[in-house]
């Protein structure tokens, strides 16, 4: 058993995890046309139309005039079909946004736990922000007759432990349509904080991308809010060892 000398040194000794977000996506990407490739072998249809693009594989169907059964089974046995096929009606990796922000957030718990401070992913209705003000459970908000229209997205971390708080973590590579709401909903969330919320809570806006411009707006634009810091995944992790 180590000591506490040696558990000490270790937690003093810390380095930040980093996370490759293209090869993560890449081989996301790859597993989930193999999976789709695989149902397709196994003729197994109603676990298939669950795991793929149904708007995508709709398109498909109306380009080739077939039915799903028909499709299928024409690439069946045919590898070059099937392989094209299953690249095409798989989900996206990069619309996989909870599986990026569920690895961000344990990314940076590996490294905080050591420094007593606890990050834990958030289901997509644990916590709600209202726009009063308030931070809800969806209990609460329903026992409050709050509807969504009445609050900002749900927070997907909360940080305990030396410190208190949450996180908007989100992970945004290229621009347009729902990449650069990404940056508008993190300025709405940042607003909110200045306006509503005191010192005794921390906020960490989450976001890994290679759009450095809009990032670094937002980052500008709330440096000097003391409980918020605007971060990627390996600055935060730099900054719990540095202060914690």
């Amino acid at each position: 058993m180590a000591s506490f000398q040696e558990n000490e040194s270790s937690a003093l000794n810390t380095e930040p995890f980093i996370v490759d977000w293209k090869i993560v996506r890449e081989e996301r990407q790859r597993l989930n046309n193999s999976k789709v490739a695989e149902l397709i072998t196994e003729n197994n249809i109603s676990e298939l139309l669950k795991t793929v693009n149904t708007k995508e594989l709709d398109r498909v169907l109306k380009e080739v005039k077939l039915t799903s059964n028909e499709l299928f089974s024409q690439c069946r046995n045919n590898e070059v079909l099937k392989t094209v096929l299953s690249g095409r009606i798989s989900k996206n990796a990069t619309r996989q946004g909870t599986k990026d922000e569920d690895l961000q957030i344990s990314t940076c718990n590996h490294t905080s736990e050591k420094r007593g401070i606890l990050v834990e992913n958030l289901s997509a209705t644990a916590y709600r922000p209202t726009k009063n003000g308030s931070i809800l459970t969806a209990k609460e908000l329903k026992e409050q007759n709050i509807s969504k229209d009445e609050c900002l997205k749900s927070f997907d971390g909360k940080i305990s432990g030396k410190i208190n708080g949450w996180i908007f973590a989100k992970v945004v590579y290229g621009s347009g349509g729902h990449q650069d709401n990404v940056f508008e909903e993190a300025d709405t969330i940042c607003e909110w904080i200045v306006k509503y919320r005191d010192m005794t809570e921390f906020f960490v806006i989450l976001i890994d991308t290679d759009l450095q411009s809009k990032f670094d707006t937002i980052k500008n634009k709330y440096e000097s809010a003391k409980n918020i810091i605007v971060v990627n995944h390996i600055d935060f992790q730099k900054y719990i060892i540095q202060n914690f």
